[in-house]
């Protein structure tokens, strides 16, 4: 039997699903919380009850995850195909979705609405469980649907009893077939409520959205309201059941989410959601205006028609009622917007829980799309002298061509910004641990100031020595925290430091004040959101600095002098300076300090530029007269050849504006020092080993 045409094009829109969702799928890192899953996943299944039962998750997609990485492996590829697999998966959920309410057309452009969803592609490319979250939502809602149709037809399709024989979408089955698959369609969502809720504490979003359908249901036939609820609470109740043994957990853990704090804009809120649900999170809201607007005259179109064009006699066949098949797929997407936005927990790290919508989205955009092609040769209240006027119809038909090419535009845009524009790439620990691991020697070690980091880092460095996770507990102990920051750098001589969630992890800066107070910072670099910092431990004393007259910058900075760890130094070393400065006034500007080692021809061959402090003490605020000890380290480079080199200082403002010096210039030539030949550094870092 030939396969018909829809069913063609339904596989050419999965196929074409699938190869974005794996398209360049490994191209980027793990970020942090792709590390914990990939972590999470070598354990044993006791250990992984443990795991979740200490994390912000339930159980569920470690469970299938443990096994995906047990059949296809552990690399990024492996352990993210399983999301780019179910983000397939709810593509054709949607499909099925949107034929059964209304029809094959709008189900087959839903479908391809869904495939390039530049919002699903993402989290399809990502190894966590929001897409196995929407795939439950999806399946669960299509059950559902089934659900209502059986007890609609049970009932007869315009509200008549039909004890006997009824027909579905052109498959007949009599009473006692009905009853039971009524009853199998109880057990399978029964079950699939389970399922979501032991995936993600959001999948109670889908849960509301299905008892405000169920109660939108039974209003058009009172007379069995009551029953029809309480069968569902019946179904939810089986699920709560199921779903004991993780309830305290559950509740314990939901509780420790933190809502947004500050009051927000309704209205850029809105906006930035819109935008998620047609471009995803890789495209700016200020630039898709024009494609929000023409993607809400979509969706409020295919609210507008009644019935599908493609299928005319459907409205007066199908057992639902239109207006509650409409209503459904509204409700499906806008009950998780209202709730994220009723507990207040719009931010950004739960932005991703809107994907539970996502499906319902597609399908309103898709049936708006095929209505406004269908409006200028169907009859819809126009005038007879113009209705179906070949001129009008072709009209209206390029003008619905170009605004679907104005919202395929952005996303296509949006889609290049994801695959190759770095500043929209997830954290990159994989470019970490190469970094590291290319520039690492004996005395060297790793902090992580956030210990979460710990899953994500090791999975990229698995073998590497002297790794430590900070701080352990929440919230840290500043005087442990000091402590244990003591003892690392008696023992190791070059620090790298992972600074990641912050606010967070380390809300006061502890471990960043500390380190800036008592090592040299010599670079700094973000890595996505991860700032990776390289630190050098003191290697001489500091109390005895070389004096200067006093040097002044502009009208009110002094510097009075500064010390040099050693002026002798090899390639790949830290040079350590600290600047003794003072201000002879209140300062209300911020500035930096520049720090340049130039070579004979006066080229910059390395720098640090920050503000003082390591940047934690800004100049506004200063004391008049009181003494700053600045420290600045600076990181020779591994190719730097042999020979004198300059150090050279100053300050400028946040508009790039040097402050010229009392003696001349708007830089100081402070020291010269010294990079030894590839032999003498042998002989320099076997000393300094020694010591």
């Amino acid at each position: 039997m030939r396969p018909s045409r829809s069913t063609i094009i339904l596989l050419l829109i999965l196929v074409f699903a699938a190869a974005l969702r794996f398209y360049r799928i490994d191209a980027q890192s793990f970020w942090n919380d792709e590390g914990n899953s990939a972590r999470i996943a070598e354990r044993s299944l006791q250990l992984i009850t443990e795991g979740a039962a200490g994390d912000i998750h339930p159980p569920l997609y470690y469970y299938v995850l443990h096994f995906w990485r047990g059949a296809f492996g552990s690399s990024e590829l492996a352990l993210r195909s399983l999301s780019a697999i179910l983000g397939s998966v709810l593509v054709w959920l949607t499909y099925l979705i949107a034929k059964r309410l209304f029809a094959v057309k709008i189900g087959l452009v839903a479908a391809l609405v869904a495939a390039i969803d530049p919002f699903q592609i993402y989290y399809s490319q990502e190894a966590r469980m929001y897409m196995l979250l929407a795939v439950i939502g999806a399946a669960s809602t299509l059950v559902l649907i089934q659900l209502l149709e059986r007890w609609s037809i049970g009932r007869g399709v315009r509200g008549e009893e039909q004890p006997v024989s009824v027909s579905l979408r052109g498959r007949t089955s009599g009473a006692r077939g009905k009853v039971g698959l009524s009853s199998l369609n109880l057990v399978i969502l029964s079950l699939l409520y389970a399922l979501g809720l032991y995936t993600h504490y959001a999948f109670p979003f889908v849960i509301v959205t299905h008892f405000l359908i169920v109660i939108a249901w039974a209003l058009t036939d009172r007379k069995r309201l009551l029953r029809h609820v309480i069968t569902w609470i019946g179904i939810g109740g089986a699920a709560g059941i199921l779903f004991i043994p993780w309830l305290p957990i559950a509740i314990r853990q939901i509780a420790t989410w933190p809502s947004t704090p500050d009051a927000i804009d309704t209205g850029a809120m809105l906006l930035d959601t819109m935008r998620l649900y047609v471009l995803g999170p890789t495209f700016p809201t200020a630039d898709a205006t024009l494609a929000l607007l023409i993607a809400g005259f979509f969706v409020l179109v295919s609210l507008w028609n009644p019935d599908s064009f493609d299928e005319p006699q459907a409205d007066e066949t199908h057992p639902l009622p239109h207006a509650l098949r409409s209503g459904s797929i509204v409700l499906w997407w806008l009950i998780p917007i209202a709730l994220i936005f009723g507990f207040g927990l719009f931010k950004e790290s739960y932005l991703k829980f809107l994907l539970i919508g996502s499906p319902a989205f597609c399908i309103l955009l898709g049936r708006g799309i095929v209505t406004a092609f269908g409006i200028a040769r169907n009859a819809l209240q126009m005038p007879k002298e113009l209705a179906g006027t070949p001129l009008l119809s072709f009209g209206w038909s390029i003008v619905m061509i170009f605004l679907v090419v104005l919202i395929a535009l952005p996303t296509t845009t949006s889609l290049g910004n994801y695959y190759f524009d770095p500043k929209y790439a997830r954290d990159d620990y994989r470019g970490i641990a190469q970094t590291i691991t290319g520039l690492q020697h004996d005395g060297d070690a790793i902090i992580l100031d956030a210990a979460n980091q710990w899953e994500v880092f090791t999975y990229y460095y698995p073998d590497g020595p002297n790794v430590f996770p900070l701080p352990k507990p929440r919230p840290i102990d500043p005087a442990a925290i000091e402590a244990q920051l003591s003892d690392i750098v008696t023992k190791y001589k070059r620090l790298f430091v992972l600074y990641w969630g912050d606010s967070e992890a380390d809300p006061q800066k502890v471990i960043e004040s500390w380190l800036d107070a008592h090592t040299y910072k010599a670079s700094e670099q973000w890595y996505g959101s991860v700032r990776f910092v390289t630190y050098a431990v003191p290697s001489v004393s500091s109390d005895k600095p070389t004096q200067l007259s006093g040097v002044r910058f502009g009208d009110h900075f002094v510097l009075d002098g500064y010390t040099l760890s050693t002026p002798l130094l090899a390639p790949g070393d830290i040079l350590q300076l600290d600047l003794y400065w003072h201000a002879d006034a209140i300062i209300t500007d911020r500035y930096k300090v520049f720090v340049h080692m130039l070579d004979p021809n006066g080229k910059i061959v390395a720098q640090t530029d920050r503000e003082p402090g390591g940047g934690l003490v800004p100049t506004t605020i200063w004391q008049p007269n009181q003494t700053m000890i600045d420290r600045y380290g600076v990181l020779i480079p591994a190719d730097a050849a042999a020979g004198t080199y300059s150090i050279e200082i100053g300050l400028y403002d946040f508009n790039n504006t040097r402050l010229k010096i009392d003696a001349g210039g708007d830089a100081l030539n402070l020291v010269r020092i010294v990079i030894a030949s590839s032999s003498t550094s042998l002989r320099i870092n076997s000393a300094k080993q020694s010591k």
